[in-house]
């Protein structure tokens, strides 16, 4: 202690006499602030806050991660959160990506290959009513069925115990294998329901991406903003194939399932292919974006 006082009293007397004033007023006037105290049970955010999970609900009112319009994105999520398995990270970008749109005058519409219970879609057409005067169009694609069944380029351990799925049955075939089934009905509820959006600007596409996708996008025109959610290798590849020619310059595609092997690897090769190597921006351990130049 007696050499860090000695270091100390050096310094100080390298330091002209009216800066050392200076210095203790700073000390007076503005002290320090006090490190605040989170109150019990609070609920640091990680990498991947699961929306509702019961510990993150319970605290809730203190989750701030510092989104623009944060409060507004929590009722919103709050709304539809029994209608995905997203992110708290994951839909609150979204929000933000269609504040970019409005911001950037990016035009077109909102696609969404692997709606599943609609709680994403109907958070994107929220906020498009929200940013919006002229209200997007949105289409809507799943089997409502189900995954097909993986490749066996697709095969994580991970399916066999969350989804059933052995590497076994691997094959490839486009039958059902009751993996994340949801009924049609949902999305209807939650886009019409809880968002609110308007009937006439939203098309469903019910079926296998392969059978609707490469159809679809004859009469779709130009994109806003393209979500893939198809989990799969197949699924991603047709509808990169299809729809990324689409998307408008700053446009955005959002990579819902970056982190499964059979996704990323479809969006790395089609990448290679149109010979692009795009900045992929991170929002959570899974889900990742990239802007179109």
């Amino acid at each position: 202690m007696p050499s860090v006082l000695k270091s100390i009293r050096e310094n100080l007397k390298k330091i002209p006499f009216l800066q050392k004033i200076i210095i203790l007023l700073r000390g007076c006037i503005f002290p320090p602030k006090p490190i605040p105290i989170p109150p019990e049970n609070h609920c640091f955010p990680s990498g991947f806050v699961e929306i509702n999970d019961q510990f993150v609900q319970k605290n809730w009112e203190h989750l701030r991660v510092g989104y623009d319009e944060e409060s507004y994105i929590k009722e919103s999520i709050q709304l539809i959160r029994s209608h995905t398995m997203v992110s708290y990270h994951g839909l609150a970008s979204l929000a933000s990506q269609i504040k970019y749109l409005k911001d950037n005058n990016i035009s077109g519409s909102v696609v969404e290959t692997g709606t599943c219970m609609g709680g994403s879609a109907a958070l994107m057409a929220m906020f498009c009513q929200h940013y919006f005067k002229e209200k997007p169009t949105f289409y809507l694609f799943d089997s409502w069925c189900g995954l097909p069944q993986p490749q066996k380029k697709d095969y994580m351990d991970f399916m066999d115990k969350n989804w059933g799925i052995t590497e076994q049955e691997c094959n490839g075939c486009l039958v059902p294998t009751g993996a994340l089934e949801a009924s049609q009905q949902d999305t209807e509820d939650a886009m019409f329901k809880l968002a609110n959006y308007p009937k006439d600007k939203v098309h469903f596409y019910k079926g296998w991406f392969q059978d609707t996708v490469p159809q679809a996008s004859k009469s779709i025109g130009n994109i806003a903003l393209l979500r893939l959610d198809g989990d799969l290798y197949e699924s991603t590849k047709v509808c990169l194939e299809h729809l990324y020619p689409l998307v408008n310059p700053g446009g955005i595609i959002v990579i819902d399932d970056w982190c499964l092997k059979g996704c990323r690897m479809a969006c790395e090769e089609f990448f290679e292919q149109i010979g692009i190597k795009p900045l992929v921006h991170h929002v959570d351990v899974c889900t990742h974006y990239i802007i179109k130049n």
